[in-house]
Formats: C-alpha cells, structure tokens, sequence
C-alpha cells in the first residue's frame, strides 16, 4: 500500500533523495570507522595501513588465529633472517643470502606483506645472479623494510 497519494509525487521523490542521502551518510561512517580502527594497533585495518594485507592472507589460512599464530612466527623468521642476510653481506655469500631472501619472499608473500615480498624477490634474484652491487646499494631499503614490518607486527600483536 502507497503511503502518499499522486499529489505527493514530490514527497515521494524527495524521500528517495533522503534515503539516498542516508546511505551515502552510512557510507562515510563507515569509512571513518576504518579510519579510526586503522589506528587501533590490533585492528586489520591496522595492518592493512601499514603494507599487511591479512584479509587476503585469512582467506588462504583459513581463520584469523591460524594469520596471527603465523605473524608471530613471523617475526622470529624475520628477525633470523635479518642476522644471516647481515653476515652474508659482509662475507659476500651470495648464494646464502639468495637463499635467505627466498624464504622471506615466501612468507611475506603467504602472509600478505606485499612490499617485502617485492623486495625480497628482487634480492633474491639479484643474489643468484651474483649482482653484489645490487645487494650492496639496495641493502639499507632492504633493511629498514624488514624492520618496519617487524615492529609493525609486534604492535599489532602485543
């Protein structure tokens, strides 16, 4: 049943352009909401400001618990990896430090880290093909990637 009668044409048509309005309204709290739980340290909103896409990374792992026991591991991998990237700088080890980046580069990849992931490719490949002025000029990106995700897990975590 109508609510309004043919002489309320205009009622009606500015009620749809309210209830447009609403939704847009809705829409725009929405995304202040994400705003704000971007700086909620333990949000995926969170994560996903700082480079972590842990949406995608739930989808393959199947819940949050199992994304976040990973991201724990993570950060002692990460931290390993760093110390043994270090030493293979300095001693030149190319084909240990290809193989270092290599393990990175798959779960920065597994776990939605999209940046490292591209980095630690890049020297992976770069390693393996004995690019040892790559590696060397690359180095301090490289690092202070690694770091960043590091302690931006930790935040996310504790």
């Amino acid at each position: 049943m109508a609510i309004f009668n043919k002489s309320d044409e205009i009622s009606e048509e500015l009620l749809k352009k309210s209830m447009d309005a609403s939704k847009n309204a809705q829409e725009i709290v929405i995304d202040n909401s994400e705003e704000v739980s971007a700086t909620d340290k333990h949000s995926l909103a969170y994560l996903k400001a700082n480079g972590i896409d842990g949406e995608s990374s739930i989808d393959i792992l199947g819940d949050k618990e199992m994304f976040e026991t990973r991201l724990r591991d993570f950060v002692s991998l990460a931290k390993s990896k760093y110390g043994s990237l270090m030493d293979c700088k300095a001693n030149m080890n190319m084909d240990k430090y290809s193989e270092e980046s290599a393990i990175l580069k798959k779960e920065a990849n597994y776990l939605g880290i999209k940046e490292l992931f591209i980095m630690a490719k890049a020297h992976e490949q770069k390693a393996k093909a004995g690019d040892t002025n790559y590696v060397i000029e690359n180095f301090k990106t490289y690092e202070d990637e690694i770091m960043r995700i590091i302690r931006t897990v930790e935040e996310y975590i504790n």
